[in-house]
């Protein structure tokens, strides 16, 4: 089941995320685990990363883009987090919903020229 949005749609999206940016603006993070060694890279918005760097002081985390652009790629990376956020753990659609966000996670990062998860 691929995201599918029409073209009002999309614009939609990407005026609403344009206007929640003027309030708490999206980053990009990388977090290493100490352990591993391994990186990963997350998008989320300012004030959620500060409380990720309080709870996980274990983790080393740094942004690697402030303030990302709203793109086609941004807009359907947050519909497809919007829809994971929503749904029950035992929802048979949760392992096909993750594997939407880590495609559009890795589309945003494409786009701002960052190493894809993998």
């Amino acid at each position: 089941m691929s995201l599918q949005l029409n073209k009002e749609q999309l614009k939609q999206i990407k005026q609403q995320l344009t206007d929640t940016q003027k309030e708490s603006h999206l980053v990009i993070f990388k977090s290493v685990s100490p352990k591993s060694g391994g990186e990963i890279h997350m998008i989320t918005n300012y004030g959620t990363f500060e409380t990720l760097q309080k709870q996980r002081p274990e983790l080393k985390m740094e942004i690697v883009r402030d303030i990302v652009p709203v793109t086609d790629s941004l807009a359907y990376w947050a519909v497809a987090q919007d829809t994971a956020s929503h749904l029950q753990p035992n929802d048979p659609n949760a392992a096909e919903v993750a594997l939407q966000v880590e495609q559009y996670t890795n589309d945003v990062l494409a786009d701002n020229k960052l190493p894809q998860n993998k």
